[in-house]
């Protein structure tokens, strides 16, 4: 007989209470604990780039003077890329007892890291955005952990993952909101934010700790998930290999692009002629998340798990077409900026969140192993930010060695038709791959 994991949770008296409770009502507490948590993480990783820094130089090397906020996004995602890196080890090993207060002293650190950022002038400060990166690259894969191997996990994770839809534009809206209003420095303004978001980060995590382990009959229908060791996790990989491989490279294309569009939104937006206020990010991506919402819920109603992993491929190829699509309708010029970049946004989304949350869910539950999601996601999101450091490093180095002015209304233009080509195909052949492994 199938047992709860009582020894791997918090069994607190909300969380008994919780077990207790109709369905419903514990998918909804635990929806609003996912999503305002990791909304919460966005308000000390991203304001920062609500702003163009502009008339600031990072540094000068053989002469040529490199431009202050690319080189402050690259800082953050090294900090970044290398915490996905450390977090495939530490969240597919972290017991469930020990990710929310994990996560509690993770996101303090980084808003300790933003105060050096105002405090340390430019450009010195550079490493601490650096350092603001390093603890946040886990935080994704630590809450996942909490919430996976449970029938209702698609919900749960969708509300994790279209939080960073809406917190995206929300952090950054309200980080020029304080500068206009209230004459923040562009400097400081990433740590203000981080302040205000503290009381949303403490009661949301308070809510998560609560959350009681899944039921045995989740463990029949998803299969049990364990802390994954080194040799767990390399034997998976070898296992599935060919299968890893495309699940990944299609993620960090979508992860590179998804980067793009978020960082340099503002400085897009420019480039097509569509002046930016604080209102902007927020009201754009806030249509994009209630949309994808809808659209992702239906997905649950699959039930057959096998059957859901091909929904879900097919789906996040849907989403590369519309991302694509949009693109030629801009370049024909049948978009304005606004209506591009909520197309654009619709269809980036559709293809992101089935990737990042239930395609893996399906996917191990489907193949009948015992392994956890926690662990792909830490795995295809290290590669998919060194993807985006490689692409942003790649673009700054030949604007100024080679005098080429790359704007980057440009290079997401051409990573749409990347996109729309490759993550396509790469779906194909998990597919092919997958289809005599994946049982109902």
């Amino acid at each position: 007989m199938l047992k709860p994991m009582q020894n791997e949770f918090n069994v607190t008296r909300v969380g008994k209470w919780l077990g207790q409770q109709p369905t419903f009502v514990f998918v909804l507490y635990a929806m609003i604990a996912a999503f305002s948590a990791y909304a919460s993480m966005y308000a000390f990783r991203k304001p920062f780039t609500a702003t163009g820094y502009e008339g600031i130089s990072a540094f000068t090397l053989f002469g040529v003077a490199f431009s202050y906020k690319p080189i402050a996004v690259i800082s953050q995602l090294l900090g970044y890329m290398s915490s996905k890196f450390i977090g495939i080890k530490v969240a597919s090993e972290a017991t469930m007892k020990r990710r929310v207060p994990m996560v509690l002293c993770l996101i303090l650190f980084a808003e300790l890291m933003l105060l050096g950022f105002a405090i340390v002038p430019a450009p010195y400060n550079l490493i601490f955005l650096f350092l603001n990166g390093l603890p946040l690259g886990m935080i994704w894969s630590l809450l996942f952990g909490v919430l996976e191997g449970r029938k209702v996990t698609e919900f749960l994770a969708l509300a994790m993952s279209v939080s960073i839809i809406f917190s995206s534009g929300i952090v950054k809206s309200v980080g020029v909101w304080t500068m206009e209003q209230w004459g923040i420095a562009e400097f400081w303004m990433p740590f203000v934010t981080g302040l205000l978001f503290v009381p949303l980060l403490l009661i949301s995590l308070t809510m998560l700790y609560q959350v009681p382990p899944p039921s045995a009959e989740d463990i029949a229908n998803r299969t049990e998930r364990k802390p994954m060791n080194h040799v767990e996790r390399r034997k998976f990989v070898r296992t599935y290999f060919f299968g890893v491989f495309c699940l990944v490279f299609g993620y960090l294309c979508l992860m590179a692009y998804r980067d793009l569009r978020d960082s340099f939104m503002d400085l897009i937006l420019t480039d097509l002629g569509h002046e930016v206020d604080s209102s902007t990010f927020a009201g754009i991506e806030a249509k994009v998340g209630f949309i994808v919402f809808g659209g992702m819920i239906l997905l649950w109603k699959v039930k057959n798990h096998r059957a859901a992993v091909y929904a879900n491929l097919g789906l996040i190829s849907l989403g590369a077409f519309v991302l694509g699509g949009a693109t030629i309708l801009l370049n024909y010029g049948m978009l304005g900026p606004k209506a591009f970049y909520l197309m654009n946004g619709i269809g980036l989304y559709i293809a992101f969140v089935p990737y990042q949350v239930m395609l893996l869910e399906r996917l191990l539950a489907s193949l009948h192993t015992v392994a956890t999601a926690s662990f792909l996601i830490a795995l295809a999101d290290s590669y998919g930010y060194l993807s985006t450091v490689s692409l942003y490093l790649s673009r700054d180095l030949i604007s100024q060695f080679m005098g080429v002015e790359i704007q980057w209304l440009t290079m997401l233009i051409v990573a749409s038709y990347v996109v729309m080509t490759v993550v396509p195909i790469t779906c194909l052949m998990q597919i092919l791959y997958f289809r005599p492994r994946l049982k109902a």
